[in-house]
């Protein structure tokens, strides 16, 4: 069989797998839409969310995973809003949703998926540090939020459910020296960003939070420069670069129309990267303790 017919063949079972996945819990879309739609208080939030155990349990776990780094354990959804606030804790409820969908029993999937969250809410906080430098309004700086935690639902997607082929993928892009999203296209008929955008308009995914996660890799023929991508953008390739220096510039590549956006001084980009790279380590201490 050709090379051409496998990867034919692994695009129809990518896209039967994408129908397959289970719909977003009404729970976590009620509670989207509410804060979404600004007119919800905190104690309406708090009683859509109660009302459903399993979301409730979620919700604390994961508040109280080392990523928060609590000072004290949270025990119920009211301190997680008033410590929190309501958009992040939209933030967690959506993760909670995608994870719910992708749930794997595999112990190596599972730590697979730990790793790219502690990737993807690092990725948040520098979107988010990113956009309030360059004085984004305080709606696009909680954007790049939830935006800089979901662009790379599509890599969650493929490394739970067709874990070996996209490995592959992966190990080929370092291999080569080539963009990841280039051997993706070259391998699956697709990009991770093109998938996480579908599954994100399959769970009726705010417009924004699409485009963030569609266009995160800044491989789009768009010519008009969104800020809240290319915060979402150079975040993620502030967290790639961490993780992969030797092999980040080839893979990851910066695209020129967003790091000219950025225009900031060497100081300032510098700065960014370390208070990053505190985030991500005090996240491994905290896991290991």
């Amino acid at each position: 069989m050709s090379a051409r017919s496998e990867n034919f063949l692994l695009r129809r079972y990518i896209e039967k797998a994408m129908v397959d996945l289970p719909a977003m819990p009404t729970t976590v879309m009620r509670v989207v839409r509410a804060i979404e739609g600004g007119e919800a208080s905190a104690s309406q939030i708090e009683k859509i969310i109660t009302a459903d155990a399993a979301i409730t349990s979620k919700v604390l776990k994961t508040v109280n995973s080392p990523y928060f780094g609590m000072p004290r354990t949270i025990s119920s959804v009211n301190q997680a809003i008033q410590i929190l606030g309501l958009n992040q804790l939209r933030n967690v409820t959506l993760s909670i949703g995608v994870l719910n969908a992708l749930n794997t029993t595999s112990p190596r999937i599972q730590a697979l998926q730990q790793q790219c969250w502690e990737q993807s809410f690092a990725s948040a906080s520098a979107a988010h540090r990113i956009a309030v430098k360059k004085g984004l309004a305080k709606p696009q700086q909680e954007a790049v939020l939830i935006g800089g935690l979901l662009h790379d639902i599509g890599q969650l997607f493929l490394l739970t459910l067709f874990n070996i082929p996209y490995t592959e993928v992966q190990t080929r892009s370092k291999k080569q020296c080539a963009p990841l999203h280039e051997v993706e296209r070259q391998v699956l008929g697709t990009t991770h960003a093109n998938l996480g955008a579908s599954l994100a308009e399959r769970w009726s995914f705010p417009s924004d939070l699409v485009e963030m996660i569609r266009d995160h890799d800044g491989d789009t023929t768009s010519e008009t420069l969104n800020p809240t991508v290319a915060c979402v953008h150079l975040a993620d390739r502030i967290v790639n670069r961490i993780i992969e220096p030797e092999s980040a510039e080839e893979i990851f590549p910066l695209d020129p129309k967003f790091a000219e956006w950025l225009a900031f001084s060497d100081a300032e980009l510098t700065e960014i990267v370390e208070l990053t790279m505190k985030d991500m380590e005090q996240a491994k201490v905290a896991a290991s303790a």
